[in-house]
């Protein structure tokens, strides 16, 4: 038996093509790659900013909470040298506690007495604190309890399409002429 040696079946035409073809896969990858890194880039940037902004808003709130706890050792204080006698929970206090206060404007008492103030964080939201003050320490020996502690949205949304609604007596039944 005679063998021939059989031509190469891949000539360099078709190793050019696959050379091409991978070459433009890698191209596409790294271009997949970059934009998802600066994607993550904008991100990280984002999440670092608004971590930022909490804790400096957190940082404010603690600042006006201790404000708060030496305005109820001062208002405490004084009641022991006046005899004024406070309710355990009552608006009088709270009211008495905001008088004794640095910045008085920045916290208000609701209808319940407990204070409430909040925060600036970032553009559209505020860290919301609300607090329980006592004449009398509790857990800890502070004057304070804090009933609320969260990021809300300080954006005021304001619906400026109305929808025209049929009324009941004003809907057509197809049963009309």
């Amino acid at each position: 038996m005679n063998r021939k040696s059989s031509p190469a079946v891949i000539s360099t035409g078709t190793t050019s093509l696959v050379l091409i073809f991978v070459l433009l896969c890698m191209l596409t990858f790294s271009v997949l790659s970059l934009v998802s890194a600066q994607a993550n880039l904008r991100l990280s940037r984002l999440s670092a900013q608004r971590t930022t902004d909490y804790y400096a808003a957190e940082n404010a709130a603690n600042e006006i909470l201790i404000d708060v706890e030496d305005a109820a050792r001062s208002a405490v204080q004084a009641r022991y040298l006046s005899s004024v006698n406070y309710d355990s929970q009552g608006p009088a206090f709270a009211g008495e506690v905001v008088k004794r206060m640095r910045e008085p404007d920045s916290v208000s008492v609701t209808e319940d007495g407990q204070l409430l103030y909040q925060v600036p964080l970032g553009e559209n939201q505020v860290l919301r604190v609300q607090l329980r003050v006592f004449p009398e320490a509790a857990e800890g020996g502070w004057h304070y309890e804090i009933t609320a502690w969260q990021a809300v949205s300080g954006y005021d949304w304001t619906n400026e399409d109305t929808l025209q609604v049929a009324q009941p007596g004003q809907m057509p039944t197809g049963l009309d002429g």
